[in-house]
């Protein structure tokens, strides 16, 4: 790469942090009165903020200092709010700046996964290969998931190394790079745990392309190590549960929850009422069944979740929930069927309000389009390898949130991915049209 053009990328970066740092410090802050309804910025959801309140205050790992040790949540990113809190006291700015840097990182993460799909050309001195990089860090996803106080850009820059990490352990079939890839699943697991099963989908797909028993007994190996280092990662929080609940819990309670809260939402989605009520409504209902089954709880993190006296109590609730929920899919299929088809578009589209729903679709479907033309169009040459595994990603997640609850704020780490096929189908319609105007041309001259 010539000095001048590092020069120039160096000047873009700088420019881009400082438009970032604009819109998380002033823009957004200015007119967040307006914005807050439609998308929840400039403060913490889930409850996040106090676990990590507990934990650094040494109440362990609960919601309230009086409610119990709870399993709700996965561990990392309170731990990492508590390290925050503890370094710079409670201000929210410090976490707005912590969710810029790992924006800025993801994109230098998915360099490599874009130089394995995109041509290694230029534009104006600038390499194709780093535009998805500025796809991911313009989409306004990214800058709003940057003014909240959750998981989705941490979870991004894991699931984009982990993603990195796999790459490189199919291409080059090394058993050191698929522990490395586990451990990379482990911190990822401990972040957000719905990948914790992706690696049975990525056995079955590099099975399926293996061609002789020997590689596929290899292959098998492999992932094995794989799982067995994610699980090692995994294992303190495992034993932890353990601990607590007498069960074999690598994941949440939540299950329940989200099934319950799913159902009812795509029950009554055209009921006329926006999301956000919808889901307060679920949460009312559920207030109404623990009380009606005898439990004792406080009212969770913005009224939202129900918090125990009792880890047993959440644990046993979460699965009453999910009883009842699949009882009533059971007994209406077409019911079921209608939640999986709208989860489908839920997760790239709801938001909390028909305006939020409105502008979810006009940013991620052009992002959806110029991905699927980016896959038909590398999915058959020395690239498909790499792009049939980031679309296996992809397309586990969705149907991972697909039969429980989906929202367009959980589609937000795959962003990374999008933008690496949308710019390689804008590549490719690229080439098409200058390929077709040199035929022309060439015709034009030979006649």
């Amino acid at each position: 790469m010539k000095t001048q053009t590092r020069k120039l990328l160096i000047a873009s970066g700088m420019l881009l942090a400082f438009l970032h740092a604009a819109i998380l410090f002033v823009v957004v802050p200015a007119i967040s009165s307006r914005l807050h309804t439609s998308f929840n910025q400039e403060g913490y959801p889930d409850g996040y903020d106090q676990l990590a309140a507990n934990l650094a205050a040494g109440h362990g790992y609960r919601f309230y200092p009086e409610t119990a040790l709870t399993v709700m949540r996965e561990p990392g990113y309170p731990i990492l709010l508590a390290g925050l809190l503890l370094a710079f006291g409670p201000s929210f700015a410090v976490m707005k700046v912590c969710n810029l840097v790992f924006a800025f990182a993801t994109a230098w993460m998915m360099v490599p996964i874009a130089r394995r799909i995109i041509p290694d050309e230029q534009w104006r001195g600038v390499p194709l290969y780093l535009l998805p990089s500025l796809f991911f860090l313009l989409h306004p996803g990214t800058l709003l998931a940057e003014c909240r106080g959750g998981l989705e850009i941490i979870f991004a820059f894991s699931i984009v190394s982990f993603m990195r990490a796999v790459l490189y352990a199919v291409e080059t079939s090394s058993t050191l790079a698929y522990a490395a890839a586990g451990l990379v699943l482990g911190v990822t697991v401990l972040i957000r745990s719905t990948p914790i099963l992706f690696a049975i989908f990525l056995l079955a797909y590099l099975l399926a392309i293996r061609q002789t028993l020997r590689s596929r007994v290899a292959t098998v190996f492999r992932i094995g190590v794989l799982i067995i280092a994610m699980s090692l990662v995994v294992s303190p929080w495992i034993i932890r549960n353990f601990g607590l609940t007498g069960k074999f819990m690598p994941t949440t309670s939540v299950l329940g929850v989200s099934a319950q809260a799913g159902e009812y939402i795509n029950e009554h989605l055209f009921d006329g009422r926006p999301m956000y009520i919808l889901d307060r409504e679920a949460s009312r209902v559920r207030d109404k069944l623990a009380l009606d089954a005898g439990y004792a709880f406080e009212d969770g993190p913005q009224g939202y979740y129900q918090t125990f006296y009792k880890t047993s109590d959440e644990i046993t609730f979460s699965h009453y929930l999910a009883e009842l929920t699949f009882a009533k899919y059971k007994e209406h299929p077409l019911l079921f069927a209608r939640c999986l088809g709208q989860n489908l578009l839920n997760f790239w589209f709801s938001g909390k309000t028909l305006a939020a729903t409105v502008v979810d679709v006009a940013v991620q479907l052009p992002y959806l389009l110029l991905a699927l033309v980016g896959v038909f169009r590398r999915s058959t040459n020395e690239n498909a390898k790499t792009v049939w595994v980031l679309v296996l990603f992809v397309g586990y997640l969705m149907l991972i949130h697909a039969p429980i609850l989906a929202q367009a704020r959980y589609s937000i780490p795959l962003v990374p991915f999008l933008s690496v096929l949308a710019v390689s189908g804008i590549v490719s319609i690229a080439h098409n049209m200058l390929n077709s105007k040199r035929t022309v041309v060439l015709n034009y001259a030979s006649e």
